[in-house]
């Protein structure tokens, strides 16, 4: 049997024929007695569009709504009554919007559909305050509404009370975050370039004015809650930093003195990313610190700053022959490595004089991170020095010397890269790494060969007819060393290290066979390939 009573919908389509205030009755009977949820939460719908018609009856369909979204304990009907109430526009609307914001709802849907209808109705500094408050809340979707409604607001007015609300008292970390995130993003929405601010200054004085009047509590808050693996973070504090310097720079400088272990660690951190060159003598001392991350920090800051003056400083730190060092501190030879290819790559017309000379070094150590901060450099001008260390006996120098090498990429170092490869005193990872930089300078060059250099392609050729022999004689090689071999004669070989190649595929193990095989194969398409597109032509 079809239910007798009109719905929602017909009472609002047939109110002059029942009545206004009659339908304002019938509606509210089915949203205080109803049984229907579906059609209690139509007839909040429809009371709020109703009660435009009835003026007299305006504040009587407000307050039924009202006590829905206060006492209803269906959260789908809170919903509804927070959108009507939105609709109304009623600022009597702004207090219990407000309430069920402090009550413990666990409800993404209804504090988004009570911060909509705030929005709606009156949006000035309480409901900012709102908003910003609702930055720390546990829900992402919320955070992501209200900071995306926030950014719509004017700078100064959005700027200013996001200051404000940062001196509050009792907010989390989490929560002075996302305002330091909120703020840097609002300024470099701007579209404004650090190293000629006379746009912003003239655009917006009362922001700049109101930045520099807080930049200790911005300062202040910024090294306390820095997390150097939150990004936006970072970049966020680095950009309004920027903004304030110079003013902010001595501020800067002084906290690398802070006795508090985050503060200093995370005045480091701004230092390299603000590049205060004035920090340097300040920062120095860092790299011998107790604090291991305190260490790390001020290695990665000096890089950051670019100051050559520092690179002795930093590889006094690896000019050791404690060989318990290498081991233990091996991140840190990185870091170090790291932080002097920075300082040379910032400093274009550098003399690598000094690096050069430190390759007699006795420090085994600091020979093996040059040849690894040059082959990083990648300046072709390395190349001859690199040869020489070749001579060396040491593994990890020689190694890091040829991967250099490889990197740098001339063709002059082949030869002495052959050489290695055809000594039998040699160690098989070393030779193994000589093929695969001899493999890299290939790549490199190989554009000249397809470019009809005729004397490089001679050369090249002569080189592959060398290793193609090399691999033929290698019955009692490694079978890294084999097998990386085949791998650079597959791609470089052609026709003439088929025979070689023949001659590996009955070895042991079977890897080698199997490279060995592909190897073949793939010369022969190549060759069937060159074959069919001749006859074409």
């Amino acid at each position: 049997m079809s239910d007798p009573k009109p719905s929602p919908l017909e009472i609002y389509d047939k109110r002059e024929e029942f009545g206004l205030e009659n339908s304002v009755e019938m509606l509210t009977a089915i949203i205080e007695n109803g049984k229907d949820n579906s059609k209690r939460k139509e007839a909040v719908k429809y009371l709020g569009e109703i009660s435009n018609f009835v003026p007299r009856l305006k504040n009587e369909c407000f307050s039924i709504i009202e006590n829905v979204l206060i006492s209803e304990d269906k959260i789908d009907l809170k919903c509804e009554a927070a959108k009507v109430l939105s609709k109304l526009k009623n600022d009597k609307a702004l207090k219990p919007l407000n309430w069920i914001l402090e009550q413990k709802i666990e409800s993404v849907d209804l504090r988004l559909a009570v911060l909509k209808a705030l929005m709606k109705i009156k949006f000035d500094d309480t409901q900012i305050n709102v908003f910003i408050k609702e930055l720390d809340s546990m829900y992402n979707s919320v955070r992501e509404f209200v900071r995306n409604h926030l950014v719509g607001i004017e700078p100064e007015i959005l700027i200013k009370s996001l200051l404000a609300y940062l001196k509050s008292e009792n907010i989390s970390n989490k929560h002075k975050s996302e305002i330091i995130k909120l703020i840097g993003h609002e300024l470099s929405s701007i579209n404004i370039t650090f190293q000629d601010m006379n746009y912003i200054k003239i655009k917006y004085p009362e922001l700049i004015s109101k930045l520099y009047s807080d930049k200790s509590v911005i300062l202040n808050e910024i090294t306390r809650i820095l997390k150097e693996e939150d990004s936006e973070l970072l970049d966020s504090a680095v950009s309004i930093l920027k903004l304030l310097s110079p003013e902010i720079n001595k501020d800067v400088i002084k906290l690398l003195l802070s006795d508090d272990f985050i503060v200093r660690k995370n005045a480091i951190t701004l230092t390299g990313k603000l590049k205060l060159k004035d920090a340097v003598n300040t920062l120095i001392p860092g790299l011998d610190n107790i604090y291991n991350e305190v260490t790390v920090a001020t290695i990665e800051a000096l890089g950051e700053i670019g100051d050559l003056s520092v690179v002795p400083e930093l590889l006094d730190v690896l000019n050791v022959e404690d060989i318990s060092f290498e081991y233990t501190d091996i991140d840190m030879k990185f870091y170090i490595m790291d932080a002097v290819k920075k300082i040379y790559s910032l400093n274009k017309q550098a003399d690598f004089s000094f690096l050069f000379s430190h390759l007699n070094s006795d420090s085994e150590t600091l020979k093996e991170s040059i040849a690894f901060i040059l082959g990083e450099i990648g300046s072709e001008t390395f190349s001859e020095p690199l040869i020489d260390l070749l001579q060396i006996k040491n593994l990890d120098v020689k190694k890091n010397a040829i991967i250099a090498l490889g990197k740098i990429g001339t063709i002059e170092p082949i030869l002495s890269l052959i050489e290695i490869l055809e000594n039998p005193n040699s160690y098989w990872l070393i030779k193994r790494v000589a093929i695969d930089a001899i493999y890299n300078i290939f790549q490199r060059n190989w554009y000249r060969v397809k470019e009809k250099d005729i004397e490089i392609e001679r050369t090249l050729n002569r080189y592959i007819a060398t290793l193609i022999d090399f691999l033929k004689k290698s019955e009692t090689e490694d079978t890294k060393v084999k097998v990386s071999l085949i791998k650079f004669l597959e791609v470089y070989g052609g026709e003439s290290a088929l025979s070689a190649l023949l001659s590996r595929v009955n070895d042991f193990p079977r890897i080698i066979r199997i490279h060995a095989s592909n190897a073949i194969k793939k010369i022969e398409d190549k060759i069937e390939e060159r074959l069919v597109l001749d006859n074409v032509d």
